[in-house]
């Protein structure tokens, strides 16, 4: 009877504490501790407190994975890959711009353009047009070796008819010479002597022809390595010094531009430095000429320069702006 009491008075005073968010800290009445209903009432408590925390908790990680599926979902795009494959391989889409228009639309176009435009015309098929003409072959990297094969060919024919030319004469002394109907010595001494000067000058010519100096004049578009590392150590070498004698009387005040002709002898000496163009400036031509003095001795010809090389001339603009000093290629060809 006892214990039938007490649970009625535990439902009665216990569960509506259940139903109270705050657990008694809202000012309920508290349960009866004499009674014992107290320590029920607090486990029962304590045990649906813990079922609630425990189902927002699943509920929270359910919800954050849910939200991270769906973010993943989004993000990721499924398209077939031969999508991609026929756009990779579709062919360029050719559009013409025509500067006409008609109202009717062409029955079978040939063409895409902005508008539409019909063709006029009586032949019923398009005329094929005519090909480019063949270009000149551009010659221009052997026009110095074409010219100095013909050089030595004429040299060569020139030695030939000399080496003719002295043999006929000889011919002509050792045979015997019929008396003439009326001998005249004097003109045929006068003969023999102009024939004998002659010979001599033509001699003569080609020996001064073969004892000249062989010039090179440096292009690099066309000389080989052997020149163009020499080109180049006496391009930096005339920089250089230029730049550490930079005209002071020019300095801010005076920029021009002028072309230059230096030969070089094979032992390296300079000689001679032609202004083929005034840059307008006494100033500057003086300059130009002295950084060259200044420059000189160069070294001499490596051995590969030197067999087939005795002079080398270089032509270059020399240019003086803004303090600096320097050398470039003339228009229309690197150097000379």
């Amino acid at each position: 009877m006892r214990g039938r009491l007490q649970a009625r008075l535990f439902t009665a005073t216990a569960w509506p504490w259940l139903r109270c968010a705050s657990y008694g800290l809202c000012g309920c009445r508290r349960p009866d501790a004499r009674t014992g209903d107290y320590e029920i009432f607090r486990v029962v408590v304590l045990v649906r407190s813990t079922d609630r925390l425990l189902s927002n908790r699943i509920l929270l990680s359910a919800l954050g994975v849910s939200i991270g599926l769906h973010v993943t979902a989004l993000t990721i795009r499924f398209v077939d890959p031969e999508f991609f494959h026929r756009i990779a391989s579709a062919p360029p889409l050719e559009v013409i711009l025509v500067n006409a228009r008609s109202d009717k639309r062409p029955v079978a176009p040939q063409a895409q353009a902005q508008v539409n435009l019909e063709g006029g015309g009586s032949n019923e098929q398009g005329r094929r047009s005519s090909p480019l003409p063949n270009a000149a072959t551009i010659t221009e990297g052997d026009a110095l070796e074409a010219q100095r094969r013909a050089v030595e060919q004429l040299e060569r024919e020139q030695r030939e008819l000399l080496a003719a030319f002295q043999a006929n004469m000889s011919a002509a002394n050792a045979q015997p010479r019929s008396a003439p109907t009326t001998p005249n010595p004097e003109n045929a001494q006068r003969s023999q002597q102009q024939l004998s000067r002659m010979q001599a000058e033509i001699a003569k010519e080609i020996s001064d022809y073969q004892k000249r100096p062989r010039v090179h004049h440096f292009m690099p578009s066309a000389s080989a390595y052997r020149f163009a590392r020499y080109f180049e150590d006496w391009r930096a070498r005339i920089e250089k010094i230029g730049n550490d004698h930079y005209p002071e009387a020019a300095r801010g005040k005076i920029y021009g531009t002028l072309r230059m002709t230096v030969v070089i002898d094979r032992d390296g000496a300079l000689i001679e430095s032609i202004i083929e163009q005034s840059s307008g400036s006494a100033v500057l031509d003086s300059a130009a000429q002295r950084i060259v003095k200044l420059s000189a001795p160069f070294p001499p010809f490596p051995p590969d320069m030197a067999r087939d090389t005795d002079r080398l001339e270089i032509t270059r603009s020399w240019i003086f702006t803004n303090d600096q000093f320097a050398t470039r290629a003339d228009a229309g060809e690197s150097s000379r």
